[in-house]
């Protein structure tokens, strides 16, 4: 990240409109680096089966505040309980893996990378980005992962906006 990025991540998390500020900031650095057809930001909480989306670049098709039961999942497995990045690099990965592997389909993706989100040795959420087949190689996953952490002050905003203590007074 260069200054002038750094200098906007501190804007972003400074800014009043909590989380969606912050979320837009790491999903514009993100549409910079991968140009995903379909990016979308999950929140989860430990033992939950569901993810919840709190940021797609599709509100149509993956609207927010959506729950996708992807817990008990070999993907909720190697993502949010082993936290290990996870690449689906065909069609035939995104069938195994997504049970809403059609709907993704017609937004015109047939891989996806997705990475956790790790907070304190806990995953607290994952980003999934997708795209076409052939446009994502492994090596991506490591930029994705390395980013993914930029996602960490957002979530755990929205956790506590949720709770109504993020700027209480004593």
């Amino acid at each position: 990240m260069t200054d002038i990025d750094m200098g906007r991540l501190a804007a972003a998390y400074a800014c009043a409109v909590q989380p969606q500020s912050s979320f837009d900031f790491v999903a514009d650095l993100l549409t910079h680096r991968f140009s995903p057809r379909l990016m979308t930001f999950f929140a989860w909480s430990q033992g939950s089966d569901l993810c919840e989306r709190v940021w797609s670049n599709n509100l149509e098709k993956y609207p927010v505040s959506t729950g996708k039961k992807m817990g008990p999942t070999a993907w909720g497995q190697t993502v949010l309980r082993e936290k290990q990045p996870w690449f689906g690099e065909d069609e035939a990965a995104m069938q195994r893996t997504f049970p809403d592997h059609e709907r993704i389909k017609t937004v015109g993706c047939a891989s996806c990378m997705s990475v956790p989100v790790v907070a304190a040795g806990q995953a607290i959420g994952a980003i999934s980005i997708l795209h076409i087949e052939g446009t994502y190689r492994t090596a991506d996953l490591d930029d994705l992962s390395a980013l993914s952490g930029l996602l960490v002050a957002p979530l755990l905003m929205r956790a506590s906006v949720r709770d109504h203590d993020l700027f209480a007074v004593n």
